[in-house]
């Protein structure tokens, strides 16, 4: 079976591509000799070699786009956050494809809702084969917007697994990662992290592109912040995360990849997805919708969150175990 894949990939975003390569493990185990092909949104900007190929989609133009997915035999599009209800990202899919598609464990974005948008979005959701939603939020939001019923079903990153780096520190491993959603916890959380009781050391990492987020990461940390290296391996910048005792992120698969790792992630209002997960995962006491501060990191680092982060670990591991193709 030959089939085609396309999301934010090739972007060098941690979160996505490690989404995708367990994405790819569940297809080869319903589909061992599947080809696999992953399609690009954008410029490739991956810093690393990959077993799977890439195509860079906007150089083919719409109709060499068009003729390229008719080659297939199913067209995957997902898993994350790509349906925005302001903005038809998939005007390949309105008319000239032949090949069955899904929209497979997609986000759904409503800080922005034009009506134009939503008219073709019922067309395009409504024709594919299958599509499931990542959490109960982003299937409310399919409802209430397209009129599509969908199953939810977790990313399969939670499959993701990681051994915890050995973080050199002092005290308790705090780690930060930033994007410019959150802007206005930047000054909050370096004051928090300054004043903060418990003997801790700092750690930043960047999920996505170096220069910005490295610089929203320095604005949010004190001066003594520990940065670790962008040259690593997908699993070895995850290892970091899971090798921290708190993980203060505005990043979604950031504060994901933690607490699949039993590590406590608080996690701040940015985009509605991670409104979304916080309450997927009955942990709404440590998403932060307005401020933080330094008694609230002291009593998150007193307390032992490990059994409980992995419970929910193996449930949703369990869930997102589903397989990716409908049988």
């Amino acid at each position: 079976m030959k089939i085609a894949i396309i999301g934010y990939y090739g972007h060098n975003n941690l979160g996505d591509e490690l989404n995708l390569l367990e994405m790819i493990k569940l297809i080869k185990n319903q589909y061992p000799a599947a080809d696999i092909t992953v399609f690009s949104g954008g410029l490739g900007t991956l810093y690393y070699d990959v077993d799977y190929r890439l195509v860079l989609a906007d150089r083919l133009g719409l109709s060499g786009y068009r003729d390229a997915l008719n080659r297939f035999d199913l067209v995957i599009i997902g898993g994350g956050g790509l349906v925005f209800l302001g903005a038809n990202y998939f005007d390949f899919l309105q008319e000239g494809i032949k090949v069955p598609y899904i929209f497979s464990r997609v986000g759904i974005d409503d800080r922005v809702v034009s009506q134009p948008v939503l008219t073709q979005l019922k067309d395009i959701l409504g024709r594919a084969y299958d599509v499931t939603v990542r959490t109960t939020g982003d299937k409310d939001l399919a409802q209430k917007y397209l009129g599509i019923g969908c199953r939810v079903v977790p990313e399969a990153i939670w499959n993701f697994r990681t051994q915890p780096f050995p973080l050199a520190a002092r005290g308790k491993k705090v780690l930060v990662s930033m994007n410019a959603y959150a802007a206005k916890y930047f000054t909050m959380i370096k004051e928090t992290l300054n004043r903060t009781k418990t003997a801790k050391t700092v750690f930043t990492v960047s999920m996505q592109d170096t220069s910005k987020d490295f610089y929203y990461n320095i604005l949010s940390t004190p001066d003594n912040r520990t940065i670790l290296p962008e040259s690593v391996s997908l699993d070895k910048k995850a290892s970091f995360l899971a090798g921290a005792d708190l993980v203060i992120t505005s990043r979604l698969h950031a504060g994901l990849v933690a607490i699949s790792h039993g590590v406590p992630a608080i996690m701040l209002k940015s985009t509605p997805k991670v409104r979304f997960l916080m309450k997927e995962l009955d942990m709404e006491e440590l998403y932060i919708g307005e401020s933080i501060n330094e008694s609230l990191v002291d009593d998150i680092l007193s307390k032992d969150f490990r059994g409980r982060l992995l419970e929910i670990s193996e449930r949703m591991k369990e869930l997102s175990g589903t397989p990716i193709i409908p049988e």
